[in-house]
């Protein structure tokens, strides 16, 4: 007589990235001190930008592509700075920071709430990512340029 297994719960893996690059950012800010003059808090901020730019946020996300009524009715939800800043992987006070600097168009601000368009926030991204590529590439050229000149 047949008995039956019973099912068991295998751990699910997750499979290990493919290439892992590891990138010392310390020269690249030096190169940029050689054009610019920089203040320790700005070579604070630059640093933190590159480390950003280095974790490659493209790759992340779903490959299934929303329909265009999906897409249409998300497009335009109002969303508090916290729920903006979760969609974008920033914090709070970012967002906060560049709607304040006029970079994310205020939708409607209630009491000391701020709202705004998701719609706004998405393309804000895709312009800061299209920014960020080309300053990295910008960078690229110029190290290559200065290690490989002599």
């Amino acid at each position: 007589m047949k008995t039956a297994r019973k099912p068991t719960d295998a751990p699910q893996r997750i499979a290990p990235f493919a290439l892992t690059v590891n990138i010392d950012i310390d020269p690249l800010v030096e190169v940029v001190r050689r054009h610019v003059r920089l203040t320790p808090e700005a070579t604070r901020l630059i640093k933190g930008e590159l480390a950003q730019l280095f974790q490659n946020p493209s790759i992340r996300g779903s490959t299934r592509r929303p329909t265009a009524a999906q897409a249409e009715s998300t497009d335009d939800a109002v969303l508090t700075t916290q729920e903006a800043a979760d969609l974008v992987s920033v914090s709070r006070p970012y967002i906060v920071a560049r709607i304040e600097a006029g970079d994310i168009p205020l939708h409607q601000q209630v009491g000391n709430q701020r709202r705004v368009l998701r719609s706004a926030v998405l393309a804000w991204y895709r312009k800061e990512q299209t920014r960020r590529r080309m300053a990295l590439g910008q960078l690229g050229t110029e190290l290559d340029a200065e290690i490989f000149a002599g």
